[in-house]
């Protein structure tokens, strides 16, 4: 049984692939399988990340794998412009979002009807 690990791994369909530390990422799930990854990094990880995720086309396939549990197939739906900001101490990180839809024919997104949620 292999560790769980403490990176998220990120690889393109061309086998390309990166792996960020989960402190410096931020997962929200929304509606049919959206899934948004909010990267919060310091400035000596940026560019590789920036570098990662620049060129993707709207619908390329990639997947991503949480602490090394499993990979899970989706594709690239878009990216936020790469914004440097401050937090209240003075450190200077770099904010960077991705949109990715999760790759399923269907998608529950609604209450279960067992009245136990």
């Amino acid at each position: 049984m292999s560790e769980i690990s403490e990176n998220i791994a990120f690889k393109k369909d061309s086998s390309e692939k990166i792996e960020v530390p989960q402190k410096f990422v931020g997962l929200k799930a929304r509606q049919e399988g959206i899934l948004t990854i909010n990267f919060r990094i310091p400035k000596e990880n940026v560019e590789d990340v920036k570098n990662f995720f620049e060129g993707f086309q709207d619908s390329q396939p990639l997947t991503y794998n949480i602490g090394n549990t499993g990979e899970v197939e989706c594709y690239f739906k878009g990216v936020s412009p790469l914004l440097q900001q401050k937090d209240g101490s003075g450190f200077e990180y770099y904010f960077l979002s991705v949109t990715i839809q999760e790759l399923k024919s269907d998608y529950d997104d609604e209450a279960p009807s067992c009245g136990c949620g």
